[in-house]
């Protein structure tokens, strides 16, 4: 079939097939993983470990966010809470710990230590 189109048609053809080709390059290289990984943590300590990560570990946190960004793109995870962030990051060798953070509650409200034992 290609032989019985005329050269006119043919170079319009691959002229609109190399720029589809183009943009879907472009499309894909203007995703930006770091973000993507962001949007799948769920809640406060998720967050926190992995801006610990990035402050302490810089150079281990590129390596980190590939392969949560594989992970995500193949479907393996599809959200990251505190717990699975935390054993990913111990996993790949990024010894992050969360802040730890004792709270009273005290007839519905959260107080201090000394307002508790009052």
């Amino acid at each position: 079939m290609a032989e019985e189109l005329p050269e006119s048609l043919k170079m319009k053809l691959l002229k609109k097939w190399m720029s589809e080709q183009r943009r879907v390059k472009e499309k894909e290289s203007s995703v930006d993983p770091e973000k993507i990984v962001w949007e799948k943590l769920v809640d406060d300590r998720a967050r926190e470990l992995m801006s610990k990560a990035k402050h302490l570990y810089p150079d281990r946190y590129r390596y980190v966010i590939d392969i949560l960004y594989r992970l995500i793109i193949e479907g393996s995870i599809k959200e990251l809470d505190g717990y699975t962030t935390l054993l990913i990051l111990h996993r790949l060798g990024v010894p992050v710990k969360p802040d730890l953070k004792i709270k009273f509650v005290k007839r519905g409200k959260e107080v201090d230590f000394k307002e508790y034992v009052e």
